[in-house]
């Protein structure tokens, strides 16, 4: 948009110029079909970064004053970000399934005139409709693991207790006949939880984000909420699921850009004095021990060393990490 400014091409209609291919939106595409091929999950990242990208593509038309930046979104942007958002990571997704397709005993590849009949409203090849028979069967094995239907696991969570860790998962403990702790009683625990001193920042840091986006109009803070609330909202959609703290997974490289923005802007303010910066860089040095510390002390239950039982009992700081 910027170049278009240049070459004075930015009011050449009311709809503003072309853009151009956009590379690293390809490149985006490619990254969000193998995160989708990954998990199925995947898929809300594929909506949530693809309405963003288009948010932009209104934003950037709007700063350079173009007269109808909407209108000129769906005119020249629409179908250019659909591609490379939409189309690529579904073409992503299907390649990954390429050893399913090429081997002749893979799970229902021949599912067509078995267990599907040949007769299909849409004219698709076989392979493709046997593929979409086989995943939409995994599809509603997990879709029927609910509490209502009594499934139920002592490890499970629901997503309100995600961005703080409140409710990790135990992998494995063994506390028989463990031994190299150095004490009479020992235990060998493999625990996923995340590091407190800075899983118990996400409300602040997602509180300061939505501030710096919407009031201070800084959109480095936008890519954070939109990744993070496309790994945690639409979980929401059916809490009757059983679900667990590890889906929190994805959330947490953007709690980390949240959290290194943050400090960021307390490490550097323009127009501050030399006083302020130093303090400013006391304070991230500080908080960059504080996490370094924390997630060291938590390392033997994150790794399954040996501890005694006074060490797991201390490890364990809330009573719902039990």
């Amino acid at each position: 948009m910027h170049i278009a400014l240049l070459a004075g091409r930015s009011a050449a209609t009311v709809w503003g110029p072309r853009v151009g291919v956009r590379w690293w939106r390809f490149g985006a595409g490619v990254l969000l079909g193998l995160a989708f091929a990954t998990k199925w999950s995947g898929v809300y990242f594929v909506l949530f970064f693809g309405a963003m990208a288009l948010a932009f593509d209104v934003a950037a038309r709007r700063q350079y004053q173009v007269q109808r930046p909407w209108l000129g979104t769906v005119r020249r942007d629409v179908l250019p970000s659909g591609y490379a958002l939409g189309l690529i990571p579904f073409a992503v997704y299907l390649a990954t399934y390429a050893p399913w397709f090429a081997s002749e005993t893979a799970i229902d590849r021949h599912a067509v005139g078995q267990a599907v009949g040949r007769n299909s409203v849409v004219p698709l090849p076989d392979a493709v409709r046997s593929l979409w028979h086989y995943t939409a069967k995994a599809f509603h094995f997990h879709a029927g693991l609910t509490n209502s239907a009594g499934n139920y696991h002592p490890w499970e969570s629901k997503p309100w207790t995600w961005p703080m860790s409140l409710r990790p998962v135990l992998y494995a403990i063994d506390q028989q006949d463990v031994a190299g702790c150095g004490a009479q009683s020992c235990v060998k625990a493999e625990m996923l939880v995340g590091t407190p001193a800075m899983w118990w920042l996400a409300v602040p840091v997602l509180a300061y984000a939505g501030w710096r986006m919407f009031v201070r109009r800084d959109w480095r803070y936008a890519v954070v909420l939109v990744g993070y609330c496309a790994g945690w909202l639409p979980w929401f959609a059916d809490i009757d699921r059983q679900m667990y703290f590890f889906y929190a997974a994805t959330m947490a490289p953007f709690l980390v850009m949240g959290i290194s923005l943050v400090l960021g802007d307390i490490l550097y303010h323009p127009g501050q004095g030399s006083e302020r910066r130093t303090l400013g860089l006391i304070v991230v040095c500080c908080y960059v021990a504080l996490v370094v510390t924390n997630f060291a002390w938590l390392y033997p239950v994150l790794t399954g060393l040996p501890i005694s039982q006074q060490t797991w009992n201390l490890e364990i700081w809330l009573p719902s990490w039990r």
